[in-house]
């Protein structure tokens, strides 16, 4: 039987590919929903050594199957996009969108910190030659340095404060929409990861003072308890509040690219940020969410392997997304087709001779097409009627609504 049903695959297949070119193979379906994503070169999804494989609003958008409107700079302040708010242009864009999505503040908190007349951290390129050049400075280089940020901080502190309460509040005045506002990592803490970083005296004084910024600071007058940057946005109103600090704490070395002296997150970091931010969303199911590119950044990332050791919460909530209409879908281009086809016969070959087959992992989860916890024939077969059907004109859905028919 089982070589009946391959026999039949294998001329369906052959079949398929000698009209594929007669046929479109793409469809793309949207709700009209729009994505407006407005901050610093997080958002704006900066690389200084351009692996990121998709910044976390094109996370977002991407699964919401959303359009996306970018206005994100790289060096933006809680001032800067204070004043990009009456741009008229960006007003109309906030306005119509369902979802406003915003990073900002730790240009306002890390700029002193990492570059000022004592240190600059952009002449290293890694985190050990930074700390070796702090402590070559010398124990009064230090001194006058937290002299200097005692002086300037609070300040600094207190603007963030009071732009981030407007920011809030001019966005909720704009639109209907939900508006998400993260808090401000420290790109420092690394306590729970693997690196000897995480033992130097001087990235410890380096996180404790950016932690006090952000986090206030009990029984001290120059940055109090329930006065940092973090916790002013936690008691926002009228904005959807996403904890970026609780999710990278104790992990920057992880999920950002702190190693190399620069904090801004990396795949797995973004992968991270988009999964908080669409779980606290928690809108309701349309059937058209796609985790495609999810499954592309958790894949190629390394998150596959590692993040679960980091976060096991997140890392199931990825899981979950990452196949959202996604079966069948073995490559993860977005489209069910003749090489998924091919991809799960490979599979099953594979596992019908005891080999480790090339696909592995959560893309080999998808190859199971009729989600009967098997590789088998019956997958190939359901993805090459599917295709058929689409080619014709037969059937124009998803490949999971070609499932539920």
């Amino acid at each position: 039987m089982k070589m009946k049903k391959l026999k039949y695959a294998v001329a369906l297949l052959t079949a398929a590919v000698l009209n594929a070119a007669a046929f479109p193979t793409t469809a793309s379906a949207s709700d009209g929903m729009k994505v407006v994503a407005i901050g610093d070169s997080i958002t704006n999804g900066y690389s200084m050594d351009g692996s990121l494989i998709a910044s976390y609003p094109q996370l977002v958008s991407s699964y919401y199957g959303a359009e996306l409107v970018n206005f994100a700079e790289d060096g933006m302040t809680s001032e800067g996009l204070l004043a990009k708010l009456s741009d008229a242009n960006v007003q109309s864009e906030i306005a119509s969108a369902d979802i406003v999505l915003v990073t900002v503040g730790g240009n306002d908190i890390m700029k002193p910190v990492l570059n000022n007349e004592y240190v600059d951290a952009s002449k290293y390129s890694t985190m050990s030659e930074f700390i070796a050049a702090m402590k070559e400075q010398g124990q009064m280089t230090i001194l006058l340095m937290q002299r200097y940020l005692n002086s300037v901080m609070p300040e600094a502190i207190k603007n963030c404060n009071a732009n981030m309460q407007e920011i809030s509040s001019k966005l909720s005045s704009m639109t209907s929409g939900k508006v998400v506002i993260q808090t401000v990592y420290n790109p420092m803490d690394l306590d729970g990861d693997n690196t000897p970083l995480a033992n130097s005296g001087s990235m410890t004084t380096l996180c404790t003072n950016v932690h006090n910024y952000l986090e206030g600071r009990p029984d001290n007058t120059l940055y109090p308890e329930d006065s940092g940057v973090n916790d002013i946005i936690r008691n926002l109103t009228g904005s959807s509040i996403v904890d970026t600090f609780n999710t990278f704490m104790d992990h920057s070395y992880f999920y950002t690219h702190i190693n190399n002296v620069d904090v801004h997150p990396n795949s797995k970091g973004h992968l991270a940020i988009a999964e908080t931010i669409i779980e606290t969303l928690n809108l309701p199911e349309t059937g058209n969410e796609n985790g495609t590119l999810m499954r592309k950044a958790y894949t190629n990332s390394g998150a596959e392997e590692t993040l679960a050791g980091v976060s096991s919460p997140i890392n199931d909530g990825i899981l979950g997304r990452v196949l959202k209409n996604g079966y069948g879908d073995v490559d993860a281009d977005g489209n069910v087709n003749i090489s998924d086809a091919m991809s799960i016969l490979g599979i099953y070959s594979c596992n019908a001779a005891a080999l480790t087959p090339e696909v592995t992992g959560v893309n080999a989860v998808a190859a199971d097409a009729n989600k009967d916890s098997s590789v088998g024939i019956d997958d190939a077969l359901l993805v090459l009627q599917y295709y058929s059907e689409r080619a014709a004109g037969l059937f124009d859905g998803t490949f999971e609504q070609f499932l539920n028919k």
